[in-house]
């Protein structure tokens, strides 16, 4: 997957929503058809670039609040990424 496919897939996710951004294991792994390897050089790519944009990654099985509540990133979602407040 080139850099400018990732850009246009966060782009597209961010458009629908920028507060709270959600990849999911099937998204990657069955839409997208990709393996182990090219799935975490994907979510590497997406973190560099969701942080550069100042969004909070977090990944399964993590902590994170969101909403005032204490939530966990479920095992179907690979990535959380949420908008920094200023």
């Amino acid at each position: 997957m080139s850099m400018q496919e990732i850009t246009q897939y966060l782009d597209d996710k961010i458009e629908k929503n920028e507060n709270i951004i959600e990849i999911t294991f099937f998204e990657v792994r069955v839409k997208m058809n990709l393996t182990e390897e090219e799935t975490q050089e994907f979510l590497r790519l997406c973190k560099t670039r969701l942080e550069n944009l100042g969004y909070m990654v977090y990944f399964t099985g993590a902590r994170y609040n969101y909403g005032g509540r204490s939530k966990v990133v479920e095992t179907n979602n690979l990535m959380i990424a949420l908008k920094e407040e200023n």
